[in-house]
């Protein structure tokens, strides 16, 4: 099958997860409201998208469709629309992700440092991120998944906060937050537990507010995997050099790719764009 399912005058589309759900238009608008569109270009882009409807069987499909009209417009709000994607495509290992958080917690005032060892009160842990600044401390796990509809249940925040509790244990003086950080969802008890625990959590769509794409856009800590001007095998290469956000590419970093000068002029103008402040 390739177009969407039409029943009663209701477009069905197909998710990640390969389930159905309606089309729905106050859905589209909100995410690009989010994006930063305003509510007259929103509109614009939904009437533009409508007559084709049909044809985007899929929401990776929807998406794209919806990605290029937005480009049209504005760069930095596409790279706004797309920032889950782009987490995705940091994988398959879930390194990338990590210097992420990272860089997102610099962005944030903090001194961060990736794959600490810390000592436990009974072994050694590898905590993904430790960040530091004058007021607090933040140990951080990052849960990486290459499948977008994967939801971490309790079992992950249960196994996380064993991990905390050894280490508060074996370092009694020093105060700081435990964060799990994950591209994907959390189940309703994963939250109901962390809460109740105190262990603070980040997803792409959670907390309500400030989540952690919110974070990235105040921050313009966007992942490299944002450009649109980047080949996929030159995002692998400079993924592989630790080179994650756009932030931390400089024009020395496009010298080790294949690619001719005033490609690389056009890469580093659009991270200049991205990066600009509001």
């Amino acid at each position: 099958m390739s177009r969407a399912k039409k029943k009663n005058n209701v477009f069905l589309i197909r998710k990640e997860n390969k389930d159905f759900e309606r089309f729905n238009k106050d859905k589209l608008k909100r995410s690009l409201l989010h994006a930063g569109m305003s509510e007259e270009k929103s509109n614009e882009i939904i009437q533009e998208l409508s007559p084709k409807l049909k044809d985007y069987f899929s929401t990776a499909q929807l998406h794209k469709a919806t990605y290029k009209a937005i480009l049209k417009r504005s760069s930095v709000f596409a790279a706004n629309y797309d920032i889950k994607r782009a987490i995705y495509n940091l994988g398959p290992t879930g390194y990338p992700f990590e210097i992420l958080c990272a860089e997102m917690l610099k962005a944030k005032g903090y001194k961060a440092k990736v794959s600490v060892m810390v000592k436990g009160e009974f072994v050694k842990h590898e905590v993904d991120v430790i960040a530091r600044r004058d007021d607090k401390s933040v140990f951080c796990e990052c849960k990486f998944h290459n499948r977008k509809f994967y939801k971490n249940d309790i079992k992950i925040p249960l196994y996380v906060y064993a991990r905390f509790l050894d280490i508060q244990k074996a370092n009694p003086n020093e105060k700081f937050d435990y964060a799990l950080i994950s591209n994907t969802q959390f189940s309703e008890d994963a939250i109901k537990y962390s809460k109740g625990v105190g262990l603070v959590l980040y997803s792409l769509n959670y907390p309500k507010k400030n989540t952690f794409c919110d974070i990235i856009r105040k921050y313009k800590v966007y992942p490299i995997t944002v450009l649109k001007s980047l080949r996929v095998k030159d995002r692998r290469r400079l993924l592989d050099e630790g080179i994650v956000v756009i932030k931390q590419l400089k024009s020395k970093h496009l010298d080790l790719l294949e690619i001719e000068e005033n490609q690389k002029i056009k890469i580093m103008q659009e991270v200049k764009v991205l990066t600009r402040p509001n």
